[in-house]
């Protein structure tokens, strides 16, 4: 984005439009040589880049435009001998805040200044105000090319005309993932439609909100490049601009068949849309749960809308969404309860601020709804989670007892089972627990009670958990540990290595 008064535009008959840059050798030209300028100049300051006088002949907004794209790549630094705020105290400490009024006063505070510091006047002077922007020294420049800087500068000028946006539309035919994924990093508000050849995605612009927000107009800005990385992409909206202290909306469209080489795209949206979603990522990965939490999974159809819940929840074959409602218009509210209504899926947790209408939520049918204040609290998530998995535990046991479970041997690996039934492993462990009296259950193995009274007398022969782990595992048993206590011995741990552990019937 660029600074308003530097948004050059065009309006006509009820529409506005950025006045893009064409990538042309004139354009292209006066690019280059900006470029070379940032390159050769490493090591003076920000105020002595000679910019002026190529605005001549050139709209001064394009110019300064290109510059601030330029200045955004750049490294700067400030060089001093003392720090400047210490430098400016130590000189009105001197002069004890009256003002000097001659030159001969002056060289009087700053030799007295210097003095106290212990550097000299030459450096004082330096360091004075070498935190000035104008004093930066240019450390390092990213340099790119000049369709890269035009194509840059273009994106800036939508960016900046959509900053002011109503609400806008946008269509697309490919790159689905990622236009979602960074609709819900950047927090924007959004409804989300399919139709034949792609998705219509309808975001509530800055202005549209009950009080306009710089934040929210930021992120509105940022989905631009994403979307315009989609093969097939068009944008429509509504833009609020002031004529004679009276506010006009004017309509803006653009779309990739006529911009889309003139462009710069490739925005990734990163990190959390919020510190309530950190802070719920957080916890819950901390807890052994045994459940994976993944963000921005696959949409969701509601009706003929899409909805893209902020989590899953994913063990197994389950799977439990998580939605977590923040910022919100009173519109934005009603059209998201109404696609969760209509959402097929019941494994949905919906965590709303109790600072929204939570009235609207109350009669919520599907679903579990869940208030919070400050955090998304952890325990009823973990209490419906393990409640879900029970639930479905016990489905899974009712349609095996339709099944003959074929599984022999001294060793039978659950895991195996429940892979090839498709089912939980806790369901295979119910059934096999309840049905294979012959077997007793040690970890994620059915082990036979035969091999069990065999290995009590061949463990008679070793002393150290080493001799019994190569026995069992030779056997075929994984859980060494849990064997161990079933057969009655007990671990004596010497020292940290395992080597040295013992065993001893307890």
């Amino acid at each position: 984005m660029l600074p308003s008064e530097l948004l050059v535009k065009k309006i006509y008959k009820g529409k506005i439009s950025p006045k893009f840059v064409p990538l042309k050798e004139e354009y292209l030209k006066i690019a280059e040589e900006l470029i070379h300028i940032f390159e050769r100049f490493t090591g003076r300051k920000q105020g002595d880049l000679p910019l002026g006088e190529l605005e001549e002949g050139y709209d001064h907004r394009f110019i300064r435009g290109l510059r601030i794209i330029l200045e955004r790549r750049c490294i700067f630094e400030v060089q001093c001998t003392v720090d400047p705020v210490n430098a400016r105290r130590a000189v009105f400490e001197e002069a004890k805040g009256a003002a000097v009024t001659s030159n001969e006063r002056r060289e009087v505070v700053l030799r007295d200044a210097a003095s106290s510091l212990g550097v000299s006047v030459d450096d004082l002077e330096q360091s004075l105000w070498a935190d000035i922007e104008s004093n930066l020294i240019l450390k390092e420049f990213n340099t790119l090319s000049p369709e890269e800087l035009l194509r840059s500068y273009n994106l800036s000028l939508a960016q900046t005309l959509l900053f002011k946006a109503m609400g806008m539309e946008a269509y697309i035919g490919s790159n689905y993932q990622s236009v979602f994924s960074s609709i819900k990093h950047l927090g924007l508000m959004y409804l989300v439609e399919k139709y034949d050849e792609g998705f219509c995605i309808i975001v509530e612009g800055a202005m549209s909100l009950i009080k306009t927000t710089e934040r929210y107009g930021t992120a509105l800005a940022k989905l631009i490049p994403v979307i315009i990385g989609s093969e097939k992409w068009a944008i429509k909206a509504s833009i609020v601009q002031r004529y004679k202290n009276t506010p006009k909306i004017l309509k803006f469209t653009m779309d990739g068949d006529r911009h889309g080489g003139i462009l710069a795209s490739g925005y990734s949206g990163e990190g959390f849309d919020s510190t309530v979603e950190l802070k719920f990522s957080q916890g819950f990965n901390s807890l052994d749960t045994g459940w994976i939490l993944r963000r921005e999974p696959e949409p969701l159809l509601a009706g003929q809308s899409v909805f893209i819940p902020d989590f899953s929840f994913e063990k197994g074959g389950m799977k439990v969404y998580l939605e977590i409602v923040g910022f919100w218009t009173e519109e934005y509210l009603r059209r998201k309860i109404a696609k969760l209504q209509k959402i097929g899926e019941e494994n949905m947790i919906i965590a709303v601020d109790k600072n929204l209408s939570c009235s609207h939520f109350i009669d919520l049918k599907k679903g579990k709804v869940i208030f919070y204040e400050r955090g998304v609290p952890l325990k009823p998530i973990w209490d419906y989670l393990k409640e879900r998995e029970e639930k479905n535990v016990r489905r899974e046991v009712e349609s095996l007892a339709k099944v003959d479970l074929e599984a022999v041997g001294d060793v039978i690996e659950l895991n195996k089972v429940a892979s090839e039934q498709n089912v939980s492993l806790e369901a295979i462990k119910r059934v096999f627990s309840a049905t294979r009296k012959d077997h007793v259950l040690v970890g994620d193995q059915l082990i036979s009670k035969s091999l069990i009274e065999k290995l009590k007398d061949e463990m008679k022969e070793k002393n150290t958990r080493i001799e019994a782990s190569e026995l069992l595992e030779e056997k075929g048993i994984t859980g060494v540990d849990q064997m161990l206590d079933l057969l009655g011995y007990a671990v004596k741990w010497v020292g940290l290595n395992p080597e040295n552990a013992m065993i001893f019937r307890k």
